[in-house]
């Protein structure tokens, strides 16, 4: 038999927060690793820009912390709410334990190159601009093939990552199809200068036109910030305006996001860019082949958060792999170590803020949706534990999960029964007003008895494949 001659142990394809964290401690391991990306960095991506303090933990880790520059990105403690045009709360992030109480809005252009570059000192080998074309997979390699400045460049490596973002070339293959319509939320974004921000604090909009989603208003400066909207691509009824003129409407028309923009001016043109959600039914090993990040569908449904999951599956994979590498073991049943461990750190989160988000992708129901939304933070102002469970699931901080114990429950169940109770002839006014609720649903379900039916299929799906997690953790708890 001939031998191999590997160009790496670990080629990976993508220079994301994912890949570059990965890249960064298999090198560090002492593993030969090739990183490759489309682009020479620096280079920019489309992206909220906010690093959570679960996101800021990762980078510590790796030593972003003490790079030049790095003090100097832009700290938020914590985030205002507004509905509507409406001012509703502002608060804090929450003080949990090993983490710090702040994150940090930091444009990927700049993140990027320092974890490529930290990654690099470790021993990896980046190689740029070089776009995967195609690979295959046999007995003991991967055989990759690229476009390298503008020549065909052949790769062999044992094992090959995926960390080509939500339109992954290498999800594709592994996959043989597309991602589906309900599993992708879509956003845009620019930049702007010479604003008059509140540095330390991000703003939050949600609006009927927009929901489910949010627009965002991330301050990477005094006076700039990252300003987008984002929501699920699959809704329905069907929004008939799209994202770019929603954005340019909400300057135009919302007097407190207009108010917020002021004078300032668009640095760069309005970009637009797809987010895969978790899927769990997905698998993301097979033989010699591993997704991690976005490629991976590693996105919170709720808040749109990616990056912290991005770096954590990253440094996840790299661990899982070193073991594999060491049993000379690269097969989809080794490798089930790091889908088992992407499970059990945050498929039940993930699964739970899917259900979530399948229930509110029926906008028929806005009225019902937003009005929890309310009832959530009205409970919020007067309650700090409520409020600091709230702000820390919206900042990735704390469990999605939490947010269906039995205090959370109890105490959003509590705030709305005394709103809708509240006043002269409450509880009359309720029963009236729900009672139009249900026939005016009733009567748009009868009307669109194909989406409501694909939309509860979704939820019966979502929440199938949610006990299906909780029970195999368990089972694994106890094994």
């Amino acid at each position: 038999m001939t031998e191999i001659k590997y160009d790496a142990d670990v080629l990976i394809v993508g220079g994301g927060p994912s890949g570059s964290v990965c890249a960064y401690y298999l090198a560090k391991a002492g593993k030969k690793v090739i990183l490759i990306d489309s682009e020479n960095f620096p280079r920019d991506k489309i992206c909220g820009d906010f690093v959570s303090p679960i996101g800021l933990n990762e980078l510590k880790k790796i030593g972003i912390w003490e790079l030049d520059g790095f003090e100097n990105t832009n700290l938020i403690f914590g985030a205002s709410v507004f509905l509507n045009g409406e001012y509703l709360i502002t608060n804090k992030l929450p003080y949990i334990n090993g983490l710090p109480n702040y994150g940090r809005v930091i444009p990927r252009v700049i993140l990027d190159n320092w974890i490529v570059e930290a990654a690099r000192k470790q021993g990896a080998e980046i190689v740029t601009p070089c776009k995967l074309k195609h690979y295959s997979v046999n007995e003991n390699h991967v055989m990759i093939v690229c476009e390298l400045n503008g020549n065909e460049k052949h790769f062999i490596s044992k094992i090959l990552i995926g960390a080509d973002g939500s339109n992954s070339k290498v999800a594709r293959i592994f996959s043989g199809k597309k991602l589906k319509p309900e599993n992708k939320i879509v956003a845009v974004r620019a930049y702007f200068e010479n604003l008059d921000c509140h540095s330390t604090q991000a703003e939050l909009f949600f609006s009927s036109q927009c929901f489910p989603g949010y627009y965002w208003f991330f301050p990477t400066s005094a006076t700039t910030a990252n300003v987008g909207i984002g929501m699920m691509l699959e809704n329905f009824p069907k929004e008939e305006k799209n994202l770019q003129s929603l954005f340019m409407d909400m300057i135009e028309n919302d007097l407190t996001f207009k108010a917020k923009i002021g004078k300032g001016k668009m640095v760069n043109r309005l970009v637009g860019f797809p987010l895969s959600i978790y899927n769990p039914k997905a698998t993301i090993v097979k033989d010699r082949v591993l997704l991690v990040g976005d490629a991976a569908g590693l996105v919170n449904s709720i808040n749109g958060e990616g990056m912290q999951y991005a770096m954590q599956s990253g440094r996840w994979a790299a661990e899982s792999i070193i073991k594999c590498l060491i049993s000379n073991n690269l097969s989809a049943k080794s490798l089930k170590i790091y889908e088992t461990k992407v499970c059990s750190e945050i498929g039940f989160d993930m699964s739970v803020a899917n259900i979530v988000m399948q229930f509110i992708r029926n906008r028929n129901l806005n009225a019902l949706w937003l009005k929890l939304l309310s009832i959530m933070i009205t409970q919020a102002k007067r309650d700090e534990k409520y409020a600091n469970i709230a702000g820390g699931i919206l900042a990735g901080m704390i469990p999605t999960s939490t947010a269906i114990k039995f205090y959370f429950v109890r105490k959003s169940l509590f705030r709305g029964m005394i709103i809708s109770f509240s006043g002269k002839f409450g509880i009359f006014k309720f029963l009236k007003s729900t009672t139009l609720f249900i026939a005016t649903s009733l009567t748009q379900a009868l009307k669109q008895r194909a989406d409501y039916w694909n939309w509860l299929k979704s939820i019966f799906k979502a929440a199938f494949a949610t006990i299906s997690i909780y029970f195999n953790l368990k089972f694994l708890k106890t094994n």
